[in-house]
């Protein structure tokens, strides 16, 4: 179920990425809105055109959704499953100490 949930999400994130590459950007920027591209006040693009983005922002809103959805979802599953083994530090930290006595400070001879 997991591994399901983890392809679904990879699915939508790049779908997310596709979706939000496609839109171009709403009028160019502060520039054009204010009639440095030729478009300003008067011809009624300060929000930039919205006929053929309407369906990109749709689809992006969706893919959104859909991603806060599967991390909700991940974070359910992984989140229950037991933990079984430590973590690569603690496991190296415990083959690393030794299991002899301890070492002793070295007299002092020099008196």
């Amino acid at each position: 179920m997991v591994t399901i949930l983890i392809i679904l999400h990879l699915l939508v994130a790049i779908g997310l990425i596709v979706s939000i590459l496609m839109q171009s950007g709403q009028g160019g920027g502060l520039a054009a809105s204010f009639g440095g591209g030729g478009g300003g006040f008067s011809e009624g693009t300060v929000f930039g055109g919205r006929g053929a983005t309407a369906f990109l922002t749709k689809l992006t809103t969706g893919f959104g959704i859909a991603f806060a959805a599967t991390t909700l979802l991940l974070h359910i599953f992984i989140g229950r499953a037991p933990i079984t083994s430590q973590s690569v530090i603690q496991e190296k930290a415990s083959e690393s100490i030794p299991t002899e006595a301890p070492m002793t400070a070295p007299e002092d001879d020099m008196e």
